[in-house]
């Protein structure tokens, strides 16, 4: 199958969820599929991984964006727009136009459109698509909304108006939408909305030594992503004190890009690591004896949480992390909600490293099991050969209508 696949963002070096996503989308598909991608990027250095991505890709064609430009677009057109402000974000002609010159150089048997801020690209192709928003963005920014305060909030709240008119129209101009939850299929209400739960790429994040006994309790995501901020500032504040004092040894890491200063503050260098960007996610979490997702807000899947589960690491979250992972509580991973509780599962996966051992196993076996890539990809092919299907029924359909 040839397909065109439409991205906001550089999919590597893979640092966010949704490159994350992206990457091993490419990466799984292309061993049957030609793929050309079409995608924005914001810093002339993306460009030197460009190759890691080539070996993936039959086409690779870019097109820069720049913050300045996108801020433009949104504080003009966004006073005439109804449009969500995501969207007009990435509002290019010179991405539009590059689009349409692909679209006449080739035949593409379908195009995937990555994520909903990309929609207005292509809602009027008439060709196969697929729209994949991962997660429901009304929902998710419902969600988020509760946490926020000052004019973020007020921010936020005029884009959630934007999207809940966007939404749910939107996705039913494509053949298929694509979410990782059931949550958010059902929220979306729509005859196309699919499931295609998220991957992990076992191989990569997997143990090589066994469990450290060391008392270090890893954090890992994208730090500017708000959620993520507050949930470790959670758990800094309301359970780590009453950690320390029962377990005097205790560390925690707390890893990943563009952390802020209400995180950063709290680097000692002892009790505290804030490391910011590391080379191998993996190398952090081999020398952790646990990992933590204390998420205050949310659904759906955490990638930093099927990633410790498949290096082995026993995980305490919170519901909100768990979200539709098919896990067990106390079997592939702890669950609590108010941190007093938090703490004490916190305590005791560092106070036994037995049951810590016994938990990060099951966690690996069922990621094996249920959250490989390749399992997701195998999924997202057979989306796509339904819609082929239908549309060759439809095609016949219109064809018989000429002789009538």
């Amino acid at each position: 199958m040839k397909i065109l696949y439409i991205s906001s963002r550089f999919p590597y070096p893979a640092l966010k969820g949704d490159q994350v996503i992206l990457y091993n989308r490419l990466k799984h598909l292309s061993g049957k599929h030609d793929i050309t991608l079409l995608t924005f990027y914001q810093n002339d250095r993306e460009l030197k991984y460009l190759e890691q991505v080539k070996q993936y890709c039959e086409n690779i064609e870019t097109v820069k964006i720049g913050k300045l430009e996108s801020i433009c677009n949104i504080l003009y057109l966004g006073t005439f727009s109804k449009l969500p402000f995501q969207s007009l974000y990435f509002r290019s002609n010179k991405f539009k136009q590059r689009l349409n010159r692909i679209l006449d150089s080739a035949d593409y048997d379908l195009v995937h459109t990555y994520l909903l801020r990309m929609a207005e690209y292509t809602r009027r192709i008439d060709k196969p698509k697929v729209l994949d928003l991962i997660d429901c963005m009304e929902l998710n920014l419902k969600k988020r909304l509760a946490l926020l305060k000052g004019p973020r909030k007020i921010l936020y709240g005029e884009e959630l108006k934007r999207i809940k008119l966007y939404e749910k129209k939107i996705v039913n101009e494509y053949d298929a939408s694509i979410v990782v939850s059931d949550a958010d299929r059902n929220y979306l209400d729509s005859n196309g909305a699919v499931t295609i739960p998220l991957g992990i790429d076992t191989d990569q994040f997997r143990r090589k030594l066994p469990l450290p006994h060391n008392q270090t309790i890893i954090f890992s995501g994208n730090m500017a992503y708000y959620p993520n901020e507050n949930a470790i500032l959670w758990f800094i504040n309301s359970c780590f004190e009453r950690i320390k004092r029962l377990v005097p040894g205790v560390k925690l890491k707390i890893v990943g890009i563009n952390p802020g200063n209400n995180v950063k503050k709290y680097h000692d260098g002892k009790a505290i690591i804030v490391t910011g960007f590391v080379e191998s996610i993996v190398d952090e979490m081999a020398t952790s004896q646990m990992a933590i997702a204390p998420m205050q807000s949310g659904y759906g899947m955490h990638i930093k949480i099927l990633e410790a589960m498949s290096c082995g690491l026993p995980v305490v979250t919170t519901s909100f992390g768990k979200g539709t992972i098919s896990a067990e509580n106390r079997v592939h991973l702890i669950v609590e909600d108010d941190s007093s509780s938090f703490a004490e599962a916190c305590i005791g996966l560092l106070n036994n490293k037995k049951a810590a051992e016994l938990i990060g196993q099951n966690a690996r076996d069922l990621i094996i099991k249920e959250y490989s890539w390749g399992s997701s990809v195998v999924k997202l092919e057979k989306t796509y050969e339904a819609i082929m299907s239908k549309r060759k029924g439809i095609d016949y359909e219109r064809k018989m209508q000429n002789f009538k």
